[in-house]
């Protein structure tokens, strides 16, 4: 069979290669946030004495559960208000897992200002995405108070605070920006005392993860 003449590999034009290259700083921005993300849920956890039964409220649609269940140890109850938003969470979370993970990942409808479970139900509560919603005090207090009910030992949250570049830039309709001072004489309010803090890039970034540990 006669050879294929040599042909130049065709080039993208400046046109398609504008897009391609968003797209792959979009993907590599995306996986380092995911990185950065795993590496301050990971640590929060340590802070928090590797709680053994977490509660994530309100779980979000693309979930934390294989990260907080990397513990072989640790159970998960994966809460939200929404009932088809749960189902959705949980399906796309737990699809193609093994049957060993899947079996230590429960689901609860329920809200956060009234928890389905008992007092002192779980070791931990994580709340990603959450507080910035609360811009009332009064209901952010009255969160906070039926974690303190509900938890029996600690609580990791998410909290968009203040003193920071991309705070300076945000618009406050967006969501609730802590002065850091505030929310955390809230924290104390509520009963729990500040075990530390995580941020997402010091300096930089708005996103500050607490580590609370409940009084007595």
């Amino acid at each position: 069979m006669p050879s294929q003449p040599h042909t130049t590999p065709h080039l993208p034009t400046r046109a398609l290669s504008k897009p391609l290259a968003r797209r792959l700083l979009s993907d590599v921005a995306q996986h380092a946030q995911q990185w950065r993300v795993t590496q301050l849920i990971n640590s929060a956890l340590t802070l928090a004495d590797e709680p053994s039964l977490v509660l994530d409220l309100p779980c979000a649609v693309d979930g934390f559960w294989p990260l907080l269940s990397s513990s072989d140890s640790r159970v998960v109850i994966a809460a939200n208000a929404d009932a088809e938003h749960l189902t959705e969470a949980l399906t796309r979370a737990l699809t193609g897992l093994h049957s060993a993970f899947t079996s230590r990942v429960h689901a609860l409808q329920s809200s956060v200002f009234a928890i389905e479970l008992d007092a002192n139900a779980v070791d931990c509560i994580f709340c990603m995405h959450c507080l910035h919603q609360v811009d009332d005090p009064l209901r952010r207090m009255a969160l906070l108070q039926e974690f303190n009910r509900v938890t029996r030992d600690s609580v990791i949250i998410s909290v968009w605070v203040d003193g920071n570049l991309e705070a300076l830039g945000h618009k406050q309709r967006d969501g609730q920006i802590y002065p850091r001072r505030q929310i955390e004489r809230e924290f104390i309010a509520a009963g729990f005392t500040i075990t530390g803090h995580r941020d997402f890039i010091p300096g930089l970034a708005m996103l500050r993860l607490y580590v609370l540990h409940k009084r007595g």
